[in-house]
């Protein structure tokens, strides 16, 4: 189990460690619950679970005074790349990186209230250790969840983009390059047996940076999304146009990310994400924070989705030298920017992030028997980006909670 990290302000930012046999309270504190607000409540913390929120007093072994300040859920990051496109390419490189540079890179999530992050197209057997060293407490950092390489066709991305430059350790880690139904489905059974979090793919072709991206034939992607399905993971995929986002969803895909970068033809693609319910994750931080004009057509799409109801997520994309944990913060201002009220881009970053990874009941929300994963604060910290106001609220700030 996850040891419990909380940090809240009172006056300045501080940190307070709280272990399972302890009893936290924190009271007269502002919630967001990811669903709803209290304006003002009593958090009860006991063996690393919220077990209580009330309106009336409370007490305990540890009593915070959250007087003025806001708390909410921990924020979940759908869509991350721990290691593609971040910790070099070779794997030597890729191993220096996790002596090096990974615990900072965790802990810097962490301090922008980043407690959960999926991770997206990783060497399988280094992300399974990362997953369980975090478990263990042996590395320091967000909740974990992961993929491990990412489906696509052989000769698409990434494998032959410029993600590993031609490596072929990187590209074999990576990607998992398939071009038939029986290998698709002999993969997916053996990432599901080693424990992996749910499945991703690429479905999408193209020519990029000058290379030639191949797209997976359609009865190999149906191929990986059932056998998915069937093993109990939720397959999402990268998309960038209409027609092949209307098909993975027909397929049964639990979701799209990125999404289509030119306007929409009709309602096509919205009725297919309502019904039955299925998530779009737009990434507007990794795709549009340089490109204003796609910005502006995915917004339109952002916007489109949320009146009809769809399921929007936040996720950031971040690899690279893209910033660990604020990248998140971003994408949340990006959706508010694209017409989200904030407190539904709030929840695309808790309560709908922890539905989108199948976390709901253990993440996501302030609730009895949820997990103590808390984001609280006012004030700036050196160390914590805003996020969106709630009507009534100032710009608040929070940090570490795991």
């Amino acid at each position: 189990m996850y040891r419990l990290l909380i940090a809240v302000l009172i006056l300045s930012w501080f940190c307070l460690t709280a272990h399972a046999q302890n009893d936290l309270v924190i009271s007269n504190v502002r919630v967001f619950t990811g669903q709803e607000q209290i304006e003002k409540a009593s958090i009860v913390v006991n063996g690393g679970k919220i077990t209580q929120i009330s309106t009336a007093p409370a007490t305990g072994r540890v009593v915070i005074d959250g007087e003025g300040k806001t708390a909410l859920p921990g924020l979940i990051d759908s869509h991350a790349h721990i290691f593609a496109a971040t910790a070099g390419v070779t794997e030597a490189e890729t191993r220096d990186f996790v002596r090096t540079k990974l615990q900072e890179r965790l802990l810097a999530m962490v301090r922008y209230g980043v407690t959960t992050v999926k991770s997206l197209g990783d060497p399988t057997d280094i992300i399974l250790q990362v997953r369980r060293e975090l478990r263990e407490s042996k590395l320091s950092g967000p909740r974990m969840l992961v993929v491990g390489p990412i489906f696509t066709a052989v000769g698409g991305h990434p494998a032959t983009s410029p993600v590993c430059q031609g490596d072929s350790w990187c590209r074999s880690t990576t990607a998992a390059e398939v071009a038939t139904e029986a290998d698709a489905r002999r993969i997916v059974g053996r990432l599901a047996d080693q424990g992996v979090d749910g499945i991703k793919i690429v479905y999408s072709g193209g020519v990029r940076e000058g290379i030639e991206m191949k797209k997976l034939a359609k009865p190999v992607m149906e191929a990986i999304v059932d056998e998915s399905r069937k093993r109990g993971l939720r397959a999402t995929a990268h998309v960038v146009d209409e027609p092949s986002s209307l098909e993975v969803l027909a397929a049964g895909a639990w979701g799209i990310e990125h999404g289509p970068g030119e306007p929409l033809t009709s309602n096509a693609l919205i009725d297919a994400l309502m019904k039955p319910p299925r998530s779009y994750a737009p990434t507007l931080y990794g795709n549009t924070r340089n490109n204003p004009a796609l910005f502006q057509v995915k917004a339109r799409t952002v916007t489109q989705a949320y009146k009809a109801g769809v399921r929007i997520i936040a996720a950031s994309d971040v690899s690279g030298a893209m910033p660990p944990g604020r990248a998140l913060l971003e994408e949340i201002q990006l959706l508010v920017k694209a017409g989200l009220p904030p407190e539904a881009a709030l929840r695309s970053a808790t309560s709908l992030a922890a539905l989108h990874v199948g976390k709901e009941k253990e993440i996501g929300s302030l609730a009895p028997g949820m997990m103590a994963d808390i984001r609280a604060g006012k004030s700036a910290g050196e160390h914590c980006g805003p996020v969106p106001n709630l009507p009534g609220h100032s710009e608040r700030q929070g940090c570490l909670q795991r």
